[in-house]
């Protein structure tokens, strides 16, 4: 992130295809700034039917013809499933 900038918006593509707007920001106030997922995250979360236990993996594929793109998908925590 930009210095002075709190916020950063970016896509990111699912296995299906689908592409997701996100904005990553950190908080301004409070004793933590811990980084926050806005934008089209309740959205995500709610379509896959997210857990607090599940991982999500974001990764970022750098292409010379068309730049920076971002993937994310979810991986179930299975020892829970057991």
């Amino acid at each position: 992130m930009a210095r002075g900038r709190n916020a950063i918006n970016f896509n990111a593509i699912d296995p299906t295809g689908r592409v997701w707007e996100f904005k990553l920001c950190t908080r301004n106030h409070g004793r933590y700034k811990k980084p926050v997922i806005r934008g089209d995250w309740l959205g995500y979360v709610d379509e896959k039917g997210l857990t607090v236990d599940d991982f999500i993996i974001l990764t970022m594929v750098e292409d010379a013809e068309n730049g920076v793109s971002y993937n994310i998908r979810v991986e179930p925590n299975l020892e829970l499933a057991l």
